[in-house]
């Protein structure tokens, strides 16, 4: 009996399980290692924050899915990874073999540039401890006088994350005067999209009071400072900046990127050990053909099942994962409103947040019977 480990129980290895539950591959013992009982729902975290959704509706209980594909959860996290061994070593101590591995373990936020800082210092990422931290933290920022809160990152979370508590708090801090910074970093605002999605971002942003400073920050002599030196108050720091690589992959001995990111064929297999698969925003595509995007992650579960099964039963990976030239993009914008892009096309409003509700609603419920 061959052993298929899933490391991480992000978006495509949910859809793994799903496939499998249906069509398990047979002789397999199916293994899923996560810290945590629970798989977030990135793209429905800015609505907790803004107060539209509970934390449970936010997130998908593992177990159950691993249960239904067959397979042994173990509640855990990755140390050190051997892959010329086929080896894995869990920070519990434990060492697992594994014929087939699939890694799918997201990424974490930098925040070497904010060592020193003496302030109380939030990162989006793990968004479980995001969530119970926030939650306390709320409580302060909305009992406390003259806050100072600045969100780092002008990607698609720092732009949502700021909406909703420029929305969820802007009653309470209005009388304060400006309250809330969005720092975009060098890139500006929302690099990655159209300049006609990043124009209504931007106007939403000032509308509801935030100042968008579009450089980058660092911490020094324990103080948030600007590129140009420019020291900026912050009471609170919440980290949203780009995607860094986790520890442990970067000490192994798969082929990475120049950014430490797991370096992948067409088909999300390890260029230099193909008995390792890895998915979302762990991995870089050797083509170029794919940026990190939950989106992606999700369309690629399915064909990341497909091969695996195929790989299990000693055959070649079968399908290659082509992204579409064009995906749907909807960011929460705050009040119950939401900006979408499709290719050059752009649109916002209220009936474009309530689209995305349903979307949102949808796939968390996928999961839940």
């Amino acid at each position: 009996m061959k052993r298929l480990v899933l490391l991480g129980a992000g978006h495509a290895h949910l859809m793994v399980l799903r496939q499998f539950a249906q069509a398990p591959p047979p002789d397999t013992e199916l293994v899923l290692i996560t810290p945590s009982l629970w798989q977030y729902y990135s793209g429905m975290i800015p609505g907790w924050v803004e107060g539209h959704y509970s934390i449970d509706q936010c997130r998908i209980a593992v177990e159950p899915q691993v249960s239904a594909a067959g397979g042994r959860l173990i509640l855990d996290r990755a140390l050190r990874l051997a892959p010329q061994q086929r080896q894995l070593e869990l920070a519990s101590g434990q060492s697992l073999s594994y014929d087939l591995m699939s890694i799918d373990i997201g990424s974490t936020t930098r925040l070497d540039h904010l060592a020193d800082f003496d302030g109380r210092l939030l990162s989006v990422k793990p968004i479980e401890a995001f969530s119970e931290r926030w939650a306390v933290l709320r409580r302060e920022v909305t009992s406390e006088q003259s806050q100072q809160l600045v969100v780092l990152g002008g990607g698609a979370a720092g732009v949502e994350l700021t909406l909703a508590m420029a929305s969820s708090l802007g009653c309470v801090a209005a009388a304060t005067g400006p309250w809330l910074s969005l720092v975009t970093g060098a890139h500006g605002l929302l690099p990655d999209f159209n300049h006609r999605l990043r124009q209504r971002a931007y106007s939403k942003l000032t509308r509801m009071g935030v100042r968008v400073i579009e450089q980058g920050a660092t911490s020094r002599h324990g103080r948030l400072q600007l590129a140009g030196g420019t020291p900026l108050n912050a009471d609170l720091v919440i980290a949203a900046t780009g995607a860094c690589p986790v520890n442990f992959v970067a000490e192994s001995d798969l082929t990475l990127d120049a950014q430490g990111f797991i370096l992948v064929d067409r088909y999300h297999r390890s260029l230099s050990h193909p008995e390792v698969f890895a998915v979302g925003d762990t991995c870089s595509r050797a083509d170029g053909q794919l940026n990190r995007s939950g989106v992606h992650a999700v369309r690629a579960g399915p064909v990341l099942a497909r091969n695996l099964a195929a790989v299990l039963a000693g055959k070649s990976p079968v399908t290659a994962f082509n992204p579409r030239p064009y995906s749907l993009y909807l960011l929460a914008s705050g009040d119950r409103t939401a900006i979408g892009s499709y290719g050059p096309l752009t649109f916002s409003g209220r009936w474009v947040w309530w689209w995305k509700d349903r979307i949102d609603r949808r796939f968390v419920a996928g999961f839940m019977s």
